[in-house]
């Protein structure tokens, strides 16, 4: 949970009443992300992620570089519930995939060291999540080896301040490690099972 300065516009640790919680609202929440990526990733637990540039193009809110595993990250926040979102969020990763070394390079140079060949990593930040969409993000993520990671934000008061509070989705304890579905290959096949024993005969 992370507390909201209104002095600084940026996101810091709480220092300790009653929480009330109200929806996000996404201009405010786009905002303070941006100013506040270092706090808010790690929130996320995606420290690892440098933030290149905000709405770089129509469809993308924030473009990222995960420099540890060379892999651009395509970012999306709403403070609405998604549903058809989920779709918008897919099609511009898609898009980005398709980008070039010089049209990446058009963003932010740094990005033209980026590895081609790995499909941008997915994060979804929202205020809340459509049954559908968590079954759909779940089976891209465990079946399909979808590097894609949804959160619920919300604010909340706390006394006379107002906090972040983050939660990973699919909320249960099988949702697939952040770590492991980052440094996953997109293009890596999934192991095979082992061959059945072959029967053996007696004389």
């Amino acid at each position: 949970m992370l507390r909201i300065d209104e002095n600084s516009g940026t996101l810091v640790a709480p220092q300790a009443s009653g929480l009330v919680e109200s929806p996000p609202d996404r201009e405010e929440l786009l905002g303070l992300i941006t100013a506040s990526w270092d706090a808010f990733s790690a929130e996320l637990g995606l420290s690892g992620i440098r933030l290149i540039a905000r709405e770089p193009v129509p469809y993308v809110d924030l473009l990222g570089y995960d420099e540890p595993n060379d892999r651009v990250v395509v970012i999306l926040v709403t403070g609405d519930t998604v549903e058809w979102q989920l779709g918008r969020a897919l099609g511009a990763a898609a898009d980005v995939a398709s980008w070039d070394k010089e049209r990446l390079h058009e963003i932010d140079a740094t990005l033209e060291s980026a590895n081609g060949h790995e499909s941008p990593s997915l994060v979804l930040v929202a205020g809340g999540y459509d049954p559908r969409a968590l079954t759909t993000i779940d089976w891209l993520a465990t079946r399909h080896e979808v590097p894609v990671f949804a959160y619920t934000v919300a604010m909340v008061r706390f006394g006379g301040e107002r906090l972040l509070t983050v939660r990973r989705e699919p909320a249960e304890e099988s949702a697939p490690d952040v770590g492991s579905l980052l440094q996953r290959p997109a293009s890596a096949q999934r192991e095979e099972e082992p061959a059945p024993a072959e029967p053996t005969t007696t004389s």
